[in-house]
């Protein structure tokens, strides 16, 4: 049995895999818990690890090729050449451990309340900050010390 990659319709990972599952096709999404802004607060949130991708496992002589491709959610397998790209066991392996061990954590894009950083792009360019909270889903409010005082920006 060996593992493809498949690329799926955009944001279609999970209809792809619930539709797989019902043709019996082994197949692996990868996921992770990822911190986001949403409506201004930060909630815990499950995204795929490679959006638009899955791994499934067929054997050297299947005849589903032609079914799985037609299958809803999927777009077509990811090829070299005209052939099917096959995917590594111990890759296979690697990300399902990965995606073990990051069960259970969080990670996190965002920084927490209180952490220092320097403000890269516009009129604040260079000056430090103090990460005070997220607002909204691109921004957020820093503390610039100016003149002896931490003034909001946001």
């Amino acid at each position: 049995m060996n593992w493809f990659l498949l690329q799926t319709k955009s944001r279609q990972e999970q209809r792809a895999v619930e539709n797989l599952e019902r043709q019996d096709v082994v197949s692996f999404c990868p996921m992770i818990r990822v911190d986001k802004i949403t409506r201004g607060r930060r909630v815990e949130a499950l995204e795929v690890l490679f959006p638009g991708y899955l791994f499934v496992q067929l054997g050297e002589t299947s005849s589903s090729v032609t079914s799985i491709r037609s299958t809803r959610g999927v777009s077509h397998f990811v090829t070299c050449a005209g052939a099917p790209i096959k995917v590594p066991d111990s890759l296979i392996k690697q990300l399902r451990a990965r995606v073990a061990i990051t069960d259970d954590a969080v990670i996190s894009s965002l920084p927490n309340k209180g952490d220092e950083m320097q403000i890269i792009e516009g009129p604040f360019r260079g000056l430090n900050a103090v990460f005070s909270e997220p607002d909204g889903q691109s921004r957020a409010v820093v503390l610039i010390t100016m003149l002896n005082q931490q003034v909001k920006a946001s």
